[in-house]
């Protein structure tokens, strides 16, 4: 059990520092390339033996999970404390645990 418990905080604290990530890029100016590099869709084929599932997508289905689009989630970046309040929704383990 304890096992498990862990386990699950290992992939919460993941999943929060890639949105801390996340969130970071998208309160850089405009024009950075750090926030064109999180819009920026690639044309084209993949090679053989590349997977279908892009970062991107496992973040857009991240977003859908909580009823957002892409657009809102720019929008909450800009605010942080709305943002850590999504964080917190996005990357809840359902644990008691205070987070400070």
């Amino acid at each position: 059990m304890e096992n498990h418990q862990t386990e699950a905080n290992r992939n919460s604290d993941k999943k929060r520092r890639k949105w801390n990530c996340i969130g970071h890029a998208l309160r850089k100016e405009t024009g950075g390339i750090e926030k064109t590099a999180l819009d920026w869709n690639p044309q084209g084929y993949r090679r053989r033996g590349r997977p279908k599932r892009t970062w991107r997508r496992t973040i857009e289905d991240e977003i859908r999970s909580t009823g957002r689009s892409w657009n809102e989630v720019k929008g909450i970046a800009g605010d942080r404390n709305a943002w850590k309040l999504f964080m917190d929704a996005l990357c809840s383990t359902g644990s008691k645990r205070i987070r400070r």
